[in-house]
């Protein structure tokens, strides 16, 4: 193989990823008249869900518990092979938000077990083998 083959090759390649790059600009700005909605709807914003799942816990084989949240609501449902069963209804809670711990910033000198009224942790004994 020498030097223009190794060039078409190249060349070759370029041009087939700028078509498929051109296309995918021109479908994604809708410039296509009749467009494809398949693709179009890639990109579009979602409404919020006001289904979800909390939590699940299979129980047997056959029945399984599941939190779910609609709405302002959580429903504790059993579902099994035969029926649904609703076991409590009850408003939801909030969702908890994690935030991180931002060390004391008073100045004070003492470590954070002492500033929060716990006893500093302290190393565990070490255990000695009995000999027989």
């Amino acid at each position: 193989m020498d030097v223009v083959d190794f060039s078409r090759y190249f060349a070759g390649l370029l041009i087939v990823l700028g078509l498929l790059g051109g296309f995918a600009v021109i479908v994604r700005r809708g410039w296509l008249p009749g467009g494809f909605p398949a693709i179009a709807n890639l990109s579009a914003p979602r409404p919020k869900r006001r289904l979800t799942v909390k939590e699940s816990l299979i129980l047997d084989p056959r029945r399984r518990v599941v939190i779910v949240k609609a709405d302002d609501q959580e429903h504790v449902l059993l579902l099994g092979p035969e029926r649904e069963t609703v076991l409590e209804t009850r408003p939801a809670h909030a969702d908890p938000v994690f935030a991180p711990e931002l060390p004391d910033e008073g100045g004070d000198g003492r470590s954070d077990g002492e500033a929060s009224g716990r006893p500093p942790l302290t190393a565990l004994p070490e255990r000695r083998e009995a000999s027989a």
